[in-house]
């Protein structure tokens, strides 16, 4: 699957926000469009409150989750006739911005999203 980043947004948070366009040509006219946020978050520990800190080292965190957790919010449509396709990715790109940006944007979302990856991995 072919990724090509359609667009980079720097976040009030230090990250950024990559919108990338994972399409593919599931016939002669059609496509399954498909728009994939992803924001690639180091796992430092600025991050975290030092409470957390004394519950869970550092170290165990990055042992279980890596240097770096990646959130991907994917969206997709199937069976979208080609000359409707730039249109369907923009208003995917659209609500996702709409929704989501003020989430991955906040300055707690970081630390928030490594511990759950944290606990997820077990």
């Amino acid at each position: 699957m072919e990724e090509k980043i359609i667009k980079t947004i720097p976040l009030g948070n230090d990250l950024t926000l990559e919108l990338l366009d994972v399409s593919k040509k599931i016939s002669e006219d059609a496509f399954q469009v498909n728009m994939t946020a992803r924001v690639i978050i180091p796992v430092t520990a600025s991050l975290f409150p030092a409470e957390t800190l004394t519950k869970n080292s550092l170290e165990d965190i990055i042992n279980k989750v890596g240097p770096t957790a990646t959130f991907e919010h994917q969206k997709e449509r199937n069976f979208i006739m080609a000359p409707d396709k730039d249109k369907v990715f923009a208003h995917l790109v659209d609500t996702f911005m709409e929704t989501l940006l003020p989430y991955v944007s906040k300055p707690s979302f970081p630390g928030k999203y490594i511990l759950k990856a944290y606990r997820e991995k077990g």
